[in-house]
C-alpha cells in the first residue's frame, strides 16, 4: 500500500499524507499530474489511500473504495430528535452523561447515535483494530461537514482509537464505562446495507471471544450489549439475552444492575 493525495493539494494535505504514510511504515508519494492507475503501476501494488482537502479514503486497483459517510446515524438521530426509539439506546438505557465503549467502530454510525444521546457531559471512545478504517472515519468524524448541527456535533465528540478490543479492554479499570458495545462482522451481509458492504472488504472479521465478553462485563457499570443476526447462535455462545430484534439484525444485553 501508498499514500498519495488529490491533485493540487495544500500543504494541509501534504503534510497528512506523509505523517500517515510514516507512522504505518508505507511509501508516500507526490501525486503531480499522474492516475491512480499510472501509481499502482509504478508501486507494483493494489491499494492506496489518497489525503483530498475534504475527504481522505481507501481505493483498490480493481475499483474498491472506502470512504467515511454519516451513513444511517444520520436518519437515527433525527428520529431521535423526532421523539421516536433507537432499539440500540433502548436496549442499553444509555442516557445524558454516560460513558459508552464501543469496541467495534466500523463505520461509526453506533457511535454517533450514542454520543448524541450521551450528550456533552458524557463520552464515548470507540475502538478500531483496523487501522485503514479508523483514520478515515475519524478524519470524517472531524471534518465532515452538514447543516445538522446536532449530527456535527455528535460526531466531533467521538473519540476513536486505533486499537483492537481485546487488549484495550485488558488495560481498563472496573466499571470505567458505564455501556460496553460490540457490533462483529456479520458474516452474512445485511441485504441493501451500503455501508456494510464499502466495510466489509476492510473490516475484521474474527469473531468475538467470551474472553472479551468478561472482560467487558467488568468493565461495564449498567450493560454490556451485542448486535447480531438473531439466529446466529452468537447470543446464546456469549450469554447475552435479546431484547431488541428485527429481521436482520438483534441487540442482546448482558445487565450490570446499574453498576450495583
Amino acid at each position: 500500500m501508498f499514500v498519495t493525495t488529490s491533485f493540487d493539494p495544500g500543504e494541509n494535505e501534504t503534510e497528512a499524507g506523509q505523517k500517515l504514510a510514516a507512522g504505518w511504515n508505507v511509501p508516500f508519494l507526490a501525486r503531480g499530474r499522474k492516475s491512480l492507475k499510472a501509481l499502482f503501476e509504478e508501486m507494483k501494488t493494489d491499494r492506496a489511500v489518497i489525503i483530498g482537502k475534504n475527504e481522505w479514503r481507501y481505493e483498490e486497483k480493481n475499483g474498491f473504495t472506502f470512504y467515511f459517510h454519516p451513513n444511517m446515524s444520520a436518519l437515527r438521530v433525527k428520529h431521535l430528535m423526532d421523539g421516536q426509539p433507537d432499539r440500540m439506546v433502548t436496549a442499553a438505557n444509555l442516557g445524558k452523561g454516560d460513558h459508552v465503549l464501543d469496541c467495534t467502530l466500523g463505520m461509526g454510525a453506533d457511535a454517533i447515535v450514542a454520543s448524541y444521546v450521551v450528550g456533552t457531559s458524557g463520552r464515548v471512545v470507540a475502538l478500531e483494530s483496523e487501522p485503514v478504517i479508523a483514520e478515515i472515519v475519524r478524519h470524517g468524524l472531524r471534518h465532515y461537514e452538514t447543516d445538522r448541527k446536532s449530527l456535527i456535533q455528535a460526531m466531533r465528540r467521538v473519540e476513536v482509537v486505533s486499537s483492537n478490543y481485546q487488549s484495550y479492554l485488558q488495560e481498563c479499570e472496573d466499571q470505567s464505562f458505564d455501556v460496553v458495545m460490540f457490533d462483529p462482522m456479520f458474516r452474512e451481509t445485511v441485504e441493501g446495507s451500503a455501508g456494510i458492504h464499502m466495510l466489509k472488504p476492510l473490516a475484521n472479521a474474527t469473531p468475538l471471544e467470551w474472553e472479551s465478553v468478561q472482560e467487558a462485563v467488568r468493565v461495564a457499570r449498567k450493560a454490556v450489549l451485542l448486535k447480531e443476526r438473531p439466529k446466529s447462535g452468537e447470543f446464546e455462545r456469549l450469554g447475552f439475552t435479546i431484547v431488541k430484534s428485527s429481521s436482520s439484525y438483534a441487540w442482546g444485553v448482558i445487565e450490570k444492575g446499574g453498576g450495583q
